[in-house]
């Protein structure tokens, strides 16, 4: 690698042409280039340095740019642009044939035979007419011709100056795509508004590209574009919205710019509709909050369904006999299934919401309706499924993705088939893919939304369950059962137990080390991160399964408040692989800047982190790697039976999950689960937190860290806030329809 890039001195640019002899250097991420290069009138081999694509050897160039004199590697000519000469004979066609991935030697002459020095006209115009040679497939031609696109014409020049303005060149496809011929243009003189219409460019990157070009930072595009980051970035968070002031605030320390001139690029977005305010009921505290149009449309869309769907007059179903066993709090959940289209059930661990799905299920199947159950997760739709014996899937799954569009077959236009619709662990639905599920019911089915409100929101923003709990009032067609019998407690629980005293602010009892392996909860002290990270490592490789024979890969999780630090789950899940599967074979991902980065080995638990519809993949899947291939770069992993394979560049989707944040631990269930408590993690030691983890286990859950970190979290019954209008929007709707006040809309 070059020891720093040789700046050319001003002037006009030069002209070089020649031959390729090799590639010295190349890095794929920045592109950064050294060639040996033969050029007409130089004695010997030349060096050419600059940013492109990876130029074959053999191939005819002609590049612009200067001749410098580095002070370690002496003269060359660092370029600013280099382009790939075609070739005209059949010998080299073949020779630059030879260089595109799945070509070899005879391949490229068998290609040349057919076509002749039309070959790369061919390739260029007609690509596949190349499957009119023999022993040529639809998968090499697609490679040949990615290959072949990625060398020429404006998208290398676009790259090339998105390398110059010190941007990813990988941005260049997405900008031709959206903008065409217009693309180059669009990049120089309206940077913010690609934050706006390209996917995968955000405002800092927009940001860049703008301080290179020197353009206006006090510019309306800028201060429209940072408003809306602003509001996009809150997301992260779980907000649907933010009040003024917040907005200001924030919007303030990303742009750095006075409040007025913000103020006046809020007044513009409201007027193009891009935000919309919204009061809040008389009273609240502050009055009124902006939402991104698609929050706000979503909202008013999830609101109206679930109305329309919670107010058809239907047949009501017969209930019958229900088992003696089952609590009045159960009977009721049964009973208003059988007569509303919309109805929440809710209830801490143990209280029995598997009983009352599967009663509901036998209710529903007596009346000779079908069965549509869904839960967020793939592990908790399993869950599910085991509990009911009747299928499940993800949420995904039900609504089916297009996945060429990522879009939802059922929709509003194309409703699910009728049925009774149950989603389980509810509380884990954003408000987004709440509104893709209810827009896709019809009158013709039920909804039984299940889920226990004290857990953590969901991951995505809204607050959708609780909001809709919170609204259930007086006389909401939506009624809300809640359970609070805990029967496992009965059958002697401590984890269920200790769950519940968190809940209600009370001090942990763990079981007594004399318990042994017959104890399911236990507290252990540790005074610091390093501590904690040594005690969990040990526990979660040697003493819990050699003390209650699970399996250290698949049934022992451990559940972290944080991702950084020695108790964080990149380092547990680093020292947990090498006492699994240290000595396997493994399958590097690509780093930053092309170097190595994550080691990924046969055996290890790894979790999805991004919805991938083409491989029937979605954020939150976790599987095991089942098969490596090195010699192709390839890895499969199994989720619960189904295969999904990874090239090395896609691997960036995959995380190792020994260690998950608690967050992405909702909806599932474990045997055994260890959780670090430290006061490091004071940002977000919450009762809902704390409350969340405990419930992911089901034989076994071990604390390990300091008591004031746990005292803390059992103390701060504040669940953080996030800034939605659902509640308020659906008792404005309600009252709406009675006639009692008008909607309030302020666009």
């Amino acid at each position: 690698m070059p020891e720093r890039e040789a700046k050319p001195a001003a002037g006009d640019l030069e002209l070089l042409e020649g031959v390729v002899e090799r590639t010295v250097f190349h890095a794929p991420e920045t592109r950064w280039t050294v060639l040996r290069a033969k050029i007409p009138g130089e004695p010997g081999l030349v060096s050419v340095v600059g940013r492109c694509a990876g130029i074959e050897e053999g191939a005819d160039f002609s590049a612009h740019g200067r001749w410098v004199v580095h002070p370690t590697h002496g003269r060359q000519f660092a370029f600013e642009a280099l382009k790939l000469r075609r070739p005209t004979t059949a010998t080299q066609i073949v020779a630059r044939l030879k260089t595109y991935p799945g070509i070899k030697d005879v391949m490229a002459e068998r290609i040349v035979k057919r076509f002749g020095t039309d070959t790369l006209e061919v390739l260029e115009r007609q690509p596949k007419r190349l499957l009119e040679v023999a022993g040529l497939g639809a998968k090499t031609l697609a490679n040949i011709t990615e290959h072949h696109e990625q060398r020429q014409g404006p998208m290398a020049e676009l790259e090339n100056r998105l390398l110059e303005l010190e941007v990813s060149p990988r941005l260049g496809e997405a900008l031709h795509k959206r903008y065409g011929e217009q693309a180059m243009a669009m990049l120089e003189h309206h940077p913010y508004k690609l934050a706006r219409e390209v996917h995968g460019i955000g405002f800092l990157t927009a940001d860049k590209i703008a301080r290179a070009l020197g353009i206006d930072l006090e510019g309306h595009e800028r201060v429209d574009a940072g408003l809306l980051y602003t509001l996009e970035k809150a997301q992260s968070d779980g907000h649907c919205a933010l009040p003024p002031g917040v907005l200001l605030e924030d919007a303030r320390r990303i742009l750095r710019l006075p409040a007025a001139l913000l103020e006046l690029g809020i007044d513009r977005l409201v007027d193009e509709g891009a935000l919309v305010p919204r009061l809040r009921p008389p009273g609240s505290e502050p009055d009124e909050i902006y939402f991104l149009r698609r929050f706000d449309e979503a909202e008013d869309n999830l609101v109206e369904s679930l109305l329309e769907l919670a107010l058809v007059t239907r047949e009501e179903w017969e209930v019958g006999d229900l088992p003696e066993h089952l609590s009045d709090g159960q009977r009721r959940a049964v009973e208003a299934i059988a007569g509303c289209g919309v109805v929440i059930l809710t209830g801490g661990p143990g209280t029995g919401k598997s009983t009352v799905v599967a009663n509901v299920i036998e209710v529903a199947k007596r009346a000779g309706s079908a069965l549509l159950l869904a839960a967020p997760t793939g592990r908790a739709a399993k869950r599910l499924e085991q509990t009911t014996g009747e299928s499940a899937s993800t949420v995904h799954r039900l609504l089916e993705v297009r996945p060429d569009t990522g879009e939802f077959v059922y929709c509003a236009n194309n409703p699910l088939p009728d049925g009774l619709v149950v989603v389980d662990e509810s509380s884990m639905l954003d408000l987004e893919l709440a509104e893709a599920l209810v827009t896709a019911l019809s009158p013709q089915n039920r909804l039984l939304l299940v889920g226990d409100a004290d857990q953590l929101p969901s991951v995505g923003p809204g607050n959708v369950l609780r909001d809709l709990i919170r609204a259930a009032t007086g006389d909401s067609p939506i009624p809300v059962v809640r359970l609070d019998q805990i029967f496992r407690q009965e059958e002697g629980s401590t984890i269920i137990a200790n769950a519940h005293r968190v809940l209600h602010g009370e001090v942990l009892e763990p079981d007594e080390s004399s318990r042994g392996k017959a104890g399911e909860f236990y507290v252990l002290r540790a005074a610091d991160a390093e501590r904690t990270h040594a005690k969990i490592v040990e526990m979660a490789a040697e003493r819990i399964p050699a003390a209650y024979g699970f399996d250290r890969v698949g049934e022992i999780q451990v559940l972290c408040p944080m991702h950084k630090g020695r108790a964080g789950t990149e380092a547990f899940n680093l020292a947990l692989q090498q006492a699994y599967t240290g000595d396997c074979e493994g399958l590097e991902a690509p780093g930053p800047s092309g170097a190595g980065g994550r080691v990924f080995r046969l055996g290890d638990r790894v979790m999805q982190i991004r919805n991938d519809y083409e491989r029937n993949v979605f954020n939150g899947d976790i599987g095991v790697v089942e098969r490596i291939v090195a010699n192709a770069g390839t890895l499969t992993v199994s989720y619960e039976g189904h295969f999904a394979t990874y090239e090395r560049r896609e691997l960036g989707a995959l995380r190792l999950a020994y260690a998950i944040s608690i967050h992405k631990s909702q909806g599932s269930e474990f045997p055994a689960v260890l959780i670090p408590m430290l006061t490091e993690h004071h940002v977000m030691l919450r009762r809902n937190l704390l409350y969340t983890a405990i419930t992911r286990a089901r034989r076994l859950c071990v604390i390990v860290g300091d008591p004031r970190a746990i005292e803390r979290a059992i103390r701060r019954a504040d669940a953080a806030r996030r800034w939605t209008g659902l509640a308020e929007r659906t008792l404005a709707v309600l009252d709406a329809r009675r006639g009692t006040t008008e909607l309030v809309d302020l666009r």
